[in-house]
């Protein structure tokens, strides 16, 4: 027979609240409105204060049960599903959440939350109890990220980037902080929109926005793009989410400078990025059944343009394929496959900084 049980959760919870867990998820609130932080960022906080309220290593059931107990308080509709083995943690949610377990109870969405404390494995139980809080608000959780934390300058550090275009090294200098790494260790993989729009800290934007300005400074907005194209391409070592994860993990723009390492669906997050803050012109983001790329509105379309909603788009391929494509350019076998618009971006002003 499992330890796990609901009289145990309602034990731990009356610990919790006899430890000050009122108190712990009151000053979370505070922090979270203070500087306005999202929903993952939030979480980051009730598992900290979970922790220290029920060491994670030596009481799971507790740990989780503390985090059960906080995100209730933060006005969020939590459960805890009970097996045998297994305190498994969902949220309330209605976003889109790839390789991840969810469940439908009552006609609402709920997203696992710790499936990354079992190894990514997942087992089935007949014999599962769900606990569910009875001050639960309706409140659904997003896992969308519309801003990170400021960073203390200190944290940062010059990181010098450099690729091949025009038959010469060009070298970028751009400022990241590791610690960065830390607020997605368990981000989930969210659909493209959400993973694209994550933005770049403040440092690390500036810097790296500034150093490619200064690179394209006087060119033509299709030369600009492309140089944008190959620094995406060729700054960073290609490598499979499975070899260098083991799963699937789609990273922020910001992480696919830090890890050095990544594939189409990070390279193309990070040139939309750039390209958005840099010039801000119109843009689809293309799925194809084993690959991810992304198309500009230029002025004039070149090569082999994409039509979408009667407006023709440019490809620029942001990852190193078989041959070294041009803007606009596609591997024939690419070609030749079908896509989807995972989907557009059309911005309500374009920039003035540069002239097409």
């Amino acid at each position: 027979q499992s330890r796990y049980d609901e009289s145990s959760i309602e034990k731990i919870q009356e610990l919790i609240i006899d430890a000050g867990g009122n108190e712990i998820a009151n000053q979370i609130k505070e922090i979270v409105k203070r500087k306005e932080l999202c929903n993952w960022l939030a979480y980051q906080l009730v598992r900290k204060a979970a922790n220290q309220l029920i060491s994670k290593n030596t009481d799971y059931l507790g740990y989780t049960t503390a985090k059960w107990f906080l995100l209730t308080k933060l006005g969020f509709d939590p459960l805890i599903i009970l097996t045998r083995e297994r305190a498994m943690l969902y949220i309330k949610s209605n976003d889109i959440i790839y390789n991840t377990p969810y469940r439908t109870i009552q006609g609402e969405q709920y997203v696992c939350l710790n499936y990354h404390d079992y190894g990514y494995a997942s087992t089935q139980d007949p014999d599962e109890l769900i606990i569910k809080s009875a001050h639960a608000s309706c409140n659904n959780f997003t896992f969308k990220i519309n801003q990170l934390p400021l960073l203390e300058a200190d944290n940062f550090v010059c990181q010098d980037l450099s690729f091949e275009y025009g038959n010469q090294t060009e070298h970028i200098k751009v400022k990241v902080s590791s610690s960065v790494k830390n607020y997605f260790t368990n981000y989930p993989v969210t659909d493209y929109y959400n993973q694209f729009n994550i933005p770049l800290s403040i440092e690390t934007k500036e810097s790296l926005v500034n150093a490619l300005k200064e690179k394209i400074r006087g060119m033509s907005t299709k030369d600009g793009v492309e140089y944008v194209m190959y620094f995406t391409r060729y700054a960073f070592l290609f490598e499979k989410d499975s070899d260098f994860f083991g799963r699937e993990k789609r990273l922020s723009p910001e992480e696919t400078l830090l890890y050095g390492k990544s594939d189409c669906e990070d390279r193309s997050a990070l040139f939309y990025a750039l390209i958005k803050e840099i010039y801000n012109l119109p843009m689809v983001v293309l799925s194809y059944p084993d690959h991810v790329t992304v198309a500009v509105k230029l002025e004039k379309p070149i090569g082999k343009p994409i039509m979408y909603d009667n407006e023709l788009y440019t490809i620029c391929e942001p990852t190193p394929q078989k041959e070294d494509l041009r803007l606009g350019e596609q591997l024939p076998d690419t070609q030749k496959k079908s896509y989807e618009v995972a989907f557009s971006y059309k911005p309500q002003k374009m920039n003035q900084f540069f002239k097409t």
